[in-house]
């Protein structure tokens, strides 16, 4: 390291001209990062969301949804507006489903069959299918006159069409999104009252929330950070050169994701601020390194070569306990764990590298700048802290104690949220409520055939399984191709639309079928169960439950797929307590390896580690007794991330301890620790909690908010935990203080003969 060190500082401005490279080829790359807005897209592939979705593709060309709410319309320009999606690129064959397609039903010229040419071979084609041109007839009439269906797509009373889009692209696509700007505008264009439902408005609305938002996030944290910076520092020049050295990194981390196949928005929008507040204690180790070696020579070429070699072991340690943290997230079953801990990780890494590399450039290049703005620095003392924390060591532990098992159990007890991404409106129009109303739909996938199962027609199961479901209370509606057939020629039909002669003779008349062959494919059909309760909510559970159990009795188990936003919130709701044991149980694993390689002690290790998780646990009870929600995400990352991110605290003021422990008692190294450290303690704890609550605050999209508010929560909790917590805890599990001070006096009374015994022998030898 001391060789790299002087290379660093003798190709000083060659470093800076190649970092500057790097920055625009990584604000170049940053433009052709894919990000991923889907969520739900990370579910692991064995769950029954992504099964059915899977199988949704496969054989319905189906791969994501939209709903289209217009209200004050005619129906001739809503026409118009659906000849305009149909061509739109995105929209699978037959995938726009509306009201027009049942009055286009009623208006079939049956007459157009009787074709000399075609008419024996559709009359024959019909026929082998024990059906009429009449039952064809009697089908569309009845399809086009049922109210049921009907009020699905038109509400009468308020004037609103709804249209329900079928897209053979993900939601999160680039086509998906284009294709709801595009409508958006056109509608917007023609004045008319719209809404926009379904989960590509869900993942749309996630990306704009978080893309428009990014730079806010940037600019407030980075204000922030210098103001604190600006408290602790003493040069106006510091913080500057500090927040340059990471933005640097961010900037290369950010743009180095093009590397992946894609990122989440939430690490898209979490990583960079989650970055610059968790790497900015290396740049200051840094700082004060060479403000130390300074002192010591006038050459501040020949400080900062010292102070680099000095700085790398420390940060390094540092970085590793953190990273240690990240890679926790690996363990998860939801994948995206796996994506914003592989780029925290990257972005750690990569701050390293910068303030090892970038910052002693720059701090070198501007120390003349950096004499001429120096201040005073203004932070508070820790005397009356550690005097506390000292003398009353037996208090604050049993007061610990006592906190312990209530937290544990109501941190288990905390409400999770699931699928609320975004701000609701809290007083939404007409329109929306009635796009809302079709939005919380299960998709159900069931076989169809017309062979008999255990002697019974499937056909008839399907109409036994409709009456079953449209009995329900909660049920708004159902979509599909049996609600809409008669059933006496139902059989009939559903052979006769699977026959490929007969699809292809349609198309080539003119003849829109995609009422009915949109719901029907390779032997299955596909049911749209319109809920009416909350996802989320008890009744949402419940109802899927019940469903479910109908499926069983009618179909059988396991014959038939389920997708939609009460399964992804049933399914996350499995997942969830698993993954959050597993990444805590990893993270606390893997960082009480690195602590005993750095502690060397196995009792202080565990001691740290129980301090910091006991903060975790406070950090979640807090949000149980002010009846708080926590995104799922936020509740299963926050152990890995809160014990990465501030273990490091623990750390600093243990290696201090176990320092002063070598000459003094514990109560004296316990003060002298926390007096030496506190500053840097509550320095790194302001700018996590601060850079974390200024996004919190100011972002519209929940999962953020709520990731960063936990953070920066945890980083006060445990801020005060390291600070007052800790040295007690350190002090009792040293040993009896009596014996530990005759130690320490016979310690100092040996090193006090052997000094007098050297200058005796230096006398005599004079």
């Amino acid at each position: 390291m001391k060789r790299f060190a002087k290379f660093i500082v003798k190709y000083k401005l060659l470093i800076l001209g190649l970092t500057l490279l790097v920055m625009i080829a990584s604000l170049f790359a940053l433009s052709f990062v894919n990000v991923n807005s889907d969520i739900l897209s990370y579910l692991p592939e064995e769950v029954d969301m992504t099964t059915g979705m899977n199988f949704m593709k496969d054989n319905f060309d189906m791969q994501g949804d939209a709903i289209i709410g217009v209200q004050g319309t005619s129906y001739e320009e809503m026409q118009e507006i659906v000849s305009y999606i149909e061509s739109q690129e995105g929209i699978k064959a037959g995938g726009v489903i509306w009201y027009g397609l049942l009055k286009d039903m009623q208006d079939i010229d049956w007459s157009r069959l009787d074709d000399p040419v075609i008419s024996a071979f559709v009359n024959a084609l019909i026929m082998d299918y024990g059906l009429t041109i009449d039952d064809l007839k009697e089908m569309t009439s009845q399809m086009s006159e049922n109210p049921e269906i009907q009020k699905i797509f038109y509400d009468q009373e308020n004037n609103v069409y709804r249209v329900i889009l079928q897209l053979n692209v993900p939601s999160s696509s680039d086509e998906a999104l284009n294709l709801l700007k595009g409508i958006e505008k056109t509608l917007q264009d023609k004045g008319f009252d719209y809404a926009m439902g379904g989960s590509t408005q869900i993942t749309r609305e996630i990306f704009d929330s978080t893309i428009g938002e990014i730079g806010k996030y940037i600019v407030v944290a980075v204000l922030v950070m210098f103001i604190i910076l600006l408290l602790t520092t003493n040069s106006i020049i510091d913080p500057i050169v500090l927040m340059l050295t990471l933005g640097v990194s961010i900037l290369v981390n950010m743009g180095t994701n093009i590397i992946l196949p894609s990122v989440s928005v939430v690490t898209y929008a979490a990583s960079s601020v989650l970055q610059l507040a968790l790497s900015m204690d290396y740049a200051i180790f840094l700082m004060h390194a060479f403000a130390e070696e300074q002192k010591k020579t006038l050459d501040d070429s020949l400080a900062m070569q010292r102070a680099i070699p000095k700085t790398f072991s420390t940060i390094s340690a540092s970085a590793l306990t953190t990273v240690g943290g990240f890679l926790a997230l690996f363990a998860m079953r939801f994948k995206i764990g796996e994506d914003l801990g592989l780029v925290l990780a990257k972005g750690v890494f990569l701050s390293l590298l910068t303030v090892i590399l970038l910052q002693p450039c720059l701090m070198l290049l501007t120390k003349k700048i950096a004499r001429k703005t120096q201040h005073r620095i203004i932070v508070p003392k820790f005397k009356n802290v550690a005097s506390f924390a000292v003398t009353h060591r037996k208090t604050i532990v049993t007061i610990a104690l006592a906190l312990l098992i209530p937290s544990i159990i109501l941190q288990n007890l905390v409400q999770l949220s699931y699928i609320k991404f975004v701000e609701e409106d809290p007083n939404p129009s007409v329109v929306t409520q009635k796009v809302d109303e079709l939005s919380n739909s299960l998709v159900v996938i069931v076989p169809a055939t017309t062979e008999r199962i255990d002697g019974d027609s499937n056909v008839a199961l399907q109409y036994e399984f409709l009456e079953k479901i449209n009995a329900r209370d909660d049920v708004n509606a159902v979509m599909g191709l049996f609600s809409m057939l008669p059933e006496d020629t139902a059989e009939g039909i559903v052979n006769l639309v699977s026959d490929e002669r007969l699809s292809k003779l349609m198309q080539n008349s003119g003849m829109d079928m995609s009422m009915i062959t949109g719901y029907l494919n390779n032997g299955y059909t596909m049911y749209s169960v319109m809920l009416d309760v909350d996802p989320e909510s008890t009744e949402g559970t419940t109802a899927l439950k019940e469903i479910r159990s109908i499926l069983d009795d009618t179909f059988g188990s396991g014959e038939y797929y389920i997708t939609g936003m009460t399964q992804a919130v049933s399914d996350l709701q499995d997942i969830t307590p698993t993954d959050f044991m597993v990444v805590s149980l990893v993270s606390i694993a893997i960082i009480l390896v690195i602590l005993l390689f750095t502690l060397r002690s196995v009792k202080m290790s565990t001691i740290v580690v129980l301090v910091i998780e006991f903060g975790i646990f406070i950090n979640l009870s807090i949000s149980y007794v002010f009846s708080q929600s926590i995104n799922f995400m936020a509740y299963i990352i926050l152990s890995s991330i809160q014990l990465g991110a501030t273990v490091d605290y623990a750390i600093l003021y243990t290696v201090k301890y176990q320092k002063y422990l070598g000459l003094r008692s514990a109560r004296e190294a316990a003060y002298a620790a926390l007096t030496e450290s506190g500053v840097s303690i509550m320095t790194s704890v302001a700018i996590l909690a601060g850079c974390c609550l200024s996004v919190s605050l100011i972002t519209t999209n929940i999962i953020v908010s709520e990731i960063t508010l936990m953070i920066a929560r945890g980083a006060v909790i445990s801020g005060v935990l390291v600070l007052v917590l800790l040295p007690a805890l350190l002090i009792i599990s040293t040993g009896n203080q009596k014996l530990e001070t005759r130690r320490i006096k016979r310690l100092r009374n040996r090193a006090i003969r052997r000094d007098y015994a050297k200058k005796a022998e230096q006398k005599q030898s004079q």
